[in-house]
């Protein structure tokens, strides 16, 4: 079953979340047709005593299931400017710890039986300054020994999944397997409850290639235990005309906008360099193959006069292992920054087409692979 992330709502209190789901969710999945998969996103703030039972009853009420929850952003990932602050508290945080954990017991109850379920959740931290890893490895041991625990007395699986992004601490596949190599060894355990969070924007910005990524991930025993479908901006200044040179560079400043980071690398002339931020850019004298982590509808090849990731995301979507443990969803968090021209028809209507979609690509992946 493939879903969508509820991250693209606003709301971190809990009565907004159940709003969100009655009023976005539930039309979502009668678009659509059939039932989806809902992942939550749970701002700490949302986290009280009856969180799983509110939760739990307007799921039943609007007849929706939810596989996963979003645990990277802790605080209001909708206020004005959210930036570098998505990725604190890092994994050196007791406070993350104590996140991740209230959100896996929420799940739990969540859950169908004999199912598992997934929680995403930040590559550790920033990178910039970074020193942490060994701090981050006992943290995230110690919510293994929870999630193990949790396991044993409600009888649900509930994997943490680790998803690198540009710029953060864990970057690529190649950074994430020799952390969880260096810290944990080959201890089964971990690797049973900490898995892989593949966003394929985040893959594409880093220009990864997905064959050799699943490679570094096997080769490390490490699992897929989410998938987050999603695209980046794509353009490639060397390959286009003066006028659609400057077409581009105007699209490309409305897209920087103040709220998120907007990691960006570029190709030229063999090498790659990377920016924190859109705005660190050379816009006035673009050259190169730009990649901007700005998550579009996957269903869109084109963003006004910006190419996209699309073919990237097709491509990978044909390799990607797929179990029962791992869980799809599609994520286009940025929909409400993202300028009204380029947003095609209303929200709801947009993450319905995302949705069948990813669909079709899927099971025409099925059908190659058969």
């Amino acid at each position: 079953m493939i879903g969508y992330c509820t991250n693209v709502h606003a709301g971190a209190t809990l009565d907004e979340v159940v709003a969100n789901l009655q009023n976005y969710s539930s039309l979502i999945q009668h678009t659509v047709g059939k039932p989806i998969g809902i992942g939550l996103w749970l701002a700490n703030e949302s986290l009280c005593e009856n969180t799983a039972s509110r939760l739990k009853d307007c799921l039943e009420e609007h007849g929706l299931l939810v596989c996963s929850i979003n645990g990277f952003p802790f605080g209001n990932f909708h206020s004005n400017v959210v930036g570098r602050n998505v990725y604190e508290p890092t994994w050196c945080d007791e406070s993350r710890l104590n996140y991740t954990t209230q959100l896996a017991s929420v799940l739990a109850v969540l859950l169908p039986k004999n199912t598992s379920g997934s929680i995403s959740t930040l590559p550790l931290g920033w990178g910039e300054e970074w020193n942490g890893d060994d701090q981050a490895g006992s943290m995230l041991l110690r919510c293994v020994e929870f999630l193990e625990e949790l396991e044993q007395t409600s009888g649900k699986l509930i994997h943490l999944d680790i998803e690198p992004e540009p710029g953060c601490r864990l970057q690529t596949a190649c950074d994430l397997a020799m952390f969880v190599q260096t810290q944990f060894g080959n201890d089964q355990r971990v690797r049973r409850y900490i898995r892989i969070c593949y966003d394929t924007c985040h893959a594409a910005v880093m220009r990864e290639d997905p064959v050799e990524s699943l490679e570094v991930y096997t080769q490390a025993g490490l699992s897929i235990g989410k998938v987050q479908l999603s695209t980046a901006i794509d353009v490639n200044f060397d390959s286009i005309s003066d006028d659609e040179k400057n077409r581009a560079v105007t699209a490309l400043q409305t897209l920087a906008e103040p709220r998120y980071l907007h990691q960006t690398t570029i190709i030229d002339q063999g090498n790659m360099s990377f920016y924190n931020n859109l705005t660190d850019t050379p816009l006035n004298h673009p050259t190169g193959h730009w990649r901007v982590h700005f998550h579009v509808p996957i269903h869109e090849q084109t963003i006004g006069p910006l190419g996209t990731t699309q073919d990237d995301l097709i491509r990978t979507i044909g390799l990607l292992p797929s179990s029962v443990d791992t869980q799809w969803e599609v994520e286009t968090y940025t929909w409400d920054v993202m300028p009204a021209i380029y947003q095609d028809n209303e929200l709801i209507q947009s993450i319905s087409s995302e949705i069948c979609w990813a669909e079709k690509q899927m099971q025409q992946a099925q059908k190659n692979y058969e």
